[in-house]
């Protein structure tokens, strides 16, 4: 299925997503779709690289802070699947939308 039709089956379905188990900064969700049973990431932190500039010289740090992406979404332990869309898009995009069963 394509990004399109599973957005589609999300919304017409009304399926719930079901939090699985949360490793090194993702909250991974199942979700129930007509074709079968599938799980995605949710990252939670992200890293950045801060510059510091100390007048002899400029370094980089890489630094891991909480998700942007995130904003004030609140995460349950079952949630409507198409308000994780957002998700879910990004999860196929980068092929991290996987089919269990």
């Amino acid at each position: 299925m394509d990004k399109n039709e599973v957005k589609k089956e999300l919304y017409k379905s009304k399926a719930n997503a079901k939090f699985s188990h949360y490793v090194s900064g993702n909250l991974y969700y199942t979700v129930e779709i007509a074709d079968g049973i599938y799980q995605f990431p949710i990252a939670t932190v992200e890293e950045k690289i801060v510059t510091i500039d100390n007048n002899s010289f400029e370094y980089s740090v890489v630094t891991i802070e909480l998700s942007s992406d995130l904003g004030t979404t609140s995460f349950y332990a079952e949630i409507r699947g198409s308000e994780l869309s957002r998700w879910i898009s990004k999860a196929i995009d980068k092929e991290e939308f996987i089919k269990l069963n």
